[in-house]
């Protein structure tokens, strides 16, 4: 039984952070197969309605195992995308990662920014981790500004899902 940290729902000033739900599934298929995230970011093959039920539900395990993960993000009370963290095998070593994915349709407003600062201070401050990491591709200059914006450095470059990644840290 995983320990209840009591963060099923973080808030910032203008959004909330929920735990993910089956009921999401909709919300985070219409993301990954929205033709306007660029194919250099995040090619298509990888961005399927069914690859978007498989995180949804690898979200779900990931809070049943360990109290805690990724949140569905809430704009005035609808879902727009999930920011949050979890447990992985990032650039060969076990790490804590911390990622984002917003609906097109909300980029541009800070909103990866001001929920990815709730969670790193959730990471460090309840959950007391020493690191988390966060990875892209080079070219996704919108989430590299996200992490120089967290205070996070570059680190190296990696390998995920057979293409070339930037791999970034942030340490307590």
């Amino acid at each position: 039984m995983p320990v209840d940290f009591g963060i099923d729902r973080v808030s910032t000033a203008r959004l909330v952070g929920r735990r993910p739900e089956a009921g999401d599934a909709t919300t985070y298929a219409r993301m990954y197969t929205d033709a306007r995230v660029a194919e250099e970011a995040w090619p298509e093959h990888l961005r399927t309605a069914d690859r978007a039920h498989a995180v949804l539900a690898e979200f779900l395990g990931h809070w049943e195992r360990w109290g805690f993960g990724s949140w569905t993000v809430l704009a005035d009370g609808m879902p727009i995308g999930y920011v949050g963290l979890r447990h992985g095998d990032v650039g060969g070593r076990p790490e804590v990662e911390l990622l984002w994915f917003l609906d097109a349709d909300h980029w541009g407003h800070g909103y990866a920014t001001e929920m990815a600062r709730e969670v790193v201070r959730v990471a460090f401050d309840i959950l007391e981790l020493d690191a988390v990491v966060a990875e892209t591709v080079d070219v996704n200059h919108a989430s590299r500004a996200v992490m120089r914006k967290l205070g996070m450095s570059y680190e190296r470059d990696i390998v995920h899902v057979g293409l070339p990644h930037v791999l970034y840290r942030l340490s307590r």
